[in-house]
């Protein structure tokens, strides 16, 4: 399908990676055992379990561009950072080896560019957990500035560990989120967790409350559109907020407690707002009906473009589980699923807003292992996460 473009996807039992074609329909794995790190103009970056780091270009072509011994990762502008046993070690665009900046005790878990490469956000280990027990430790979050000066910019009291950091889009604000629960089902309900928006030079910090750690995405106007909710059942609970760059939030959907609101996608070209709408099933962790898309399992793509709301499906009696524009704002991507016994086979849609048209892509693949399905646990599989998309690059 000519107007599909490059999709990189992730999927199966391994993680492979495959390439899909939209010119010649054929679909081939391209790599094994990773993930995606981030996508640029000339393709997309897979980054290793543990190491390595490997450009993924639209043409097919590969290029290892990993520095150091250590898990890395690539800004935009190419510069790249790598922390592990052998501490933080950095390589700027120019630079022909990679540089030590921080030794492996100071006791970086996480290292993370900033969109222009002229800041480092780190995650910190400053306690590690005591043993068997409740409490996870303690992590901090820091900044490493671009001449080498390091400012502590939060740490939990008392306990609590730090993950899943990113930065805003303008490299002023760092979206983390806090756990201070060792218990998967306590942290899938929401207790002890938060996501929490620093800003980086004043380190003034922003609780939002629960959030789904899949879904957050800054609008082309710098707005944050997020899910906020606790309980680990999708179907339940789950309200679709907007964060203005003032502060001022509002809640876009739903507009009452008989449906959900999932997956927020914005508009790159104009503005506009997605996400995916389902009935809500409140109280109910069984989800009846979910996997034969009846009751909660009856979702769809919705589009705000201001004024209006409209709806986007996926063909042949699917449901939709997964939104995301192209950088034209013509298409978007769906991620469907077909009712059935097994909530977890992916599909790949292209809807056209021209015409309303939707078309199949891939077929038969299951979504990554990590997310484990569809609905509970939180488990809900994001198109910005297991898919790099030319058309959206």
């Amino acid at each position: 399908m000519t107007d599909a473009g490059i999709l990189y996807l992730l999927g199966g039992p391994d993680d492979a990676i495959y390439r899909y074609d939209g010119v010649t329909g054929h679909l081939d794995i391209t790599a094994r055992g990773a993930t995606f790190d981030r996508v640029v103009g000339a393709g997309a970056y897979a980054a290793g379990r543990e190491s390595g780091l490997t450009l993924l270009r639209w043409n097919g072509n590969t290029e290892d561009v990993g520095c150091g011994s250590g898990r890395p990762e690539r800004s935009p502008s190419g510069a790249c950072v790598s922390y592990g046993t052998d501490g933080v070690l950095i390589q700027l665009p120019g630079d022909s080896v990679p540089r030590q900046v921080l030794p492996p005790d100071w006791g970086a878990e996480s290292a993370l560019w900033s969109p222009t490469a002229n800041r480092l956000l780190l995650i910190r280990t400053i306690r590690p957990r005591p043993g068997p027990g409740m409490d996870p430790g303690q992590s901090a979050l820091w900044v490493r500035e671009s001449d080498g000066r390091l400012r502590e910019l939060y740490r939990p009291p008392e306990q609590g560990v730090l993950g899943n950091m990113r930065w805003s889009p303008d490299g002023k604000t760092a979206l983390v989120w806090r756990k201070g629960t060792t218990s998967n089902s306590f942290a899938a309900d929401g207790v002890e967790t938060a996501a929490l928006l620093v800003d980086v030079d004043t380190a003034k910090v922003v609780d939002l409350g629960v959030v789904m750690s899949t879904q957050p995405q800054w609008g082309p106007d710098g707005s944050l559109a997020f899910i906020r909710g606790g309980g680990r059942a999708t179907w339940d609970n789950k309200q679709l907020v907007v964060r203005g760059v003032d502060g001022h939030e509002r809640v876009v959907a739903p507009t009452d407690a008989s449906r959900v609101a999932l997956l927020p996608a914005w508009d790159p070209a104009h503005g506009r707002l997605a996400w995916i709408s389902g009935p809500s099933a409140a109280g109910s962790l069984s989800g009846d009906g979910y996997v034969d898309g009846l009751g909660p399992g009856q979702r769809v793509a919705m589009i705000d473009d201001g004024t209006t709301l409209s709806e986007a499906r996926c063909g042949e009696g699917q449901v939709v589980e997964g939104v995301r524009w192209s950088n034209d704002g013509a298409a978007l991507l769906l991620l469907c699923r077909k009712p059935g016994a097994d909530a977890r086979p992916l599909e790949l849609w292209l809807y056209r807003l021209a015409d309303g048209s939707s078309a199949p892509l891939v077929r038969g693949l299951v979504s990554d292992s990590a997310a484990g399905g569809f609905g509970f646990y939180g488990a809900q599989p994001s198109l910005f996460s297991i898919v790099a998309w030319s058309r959206a690059a």
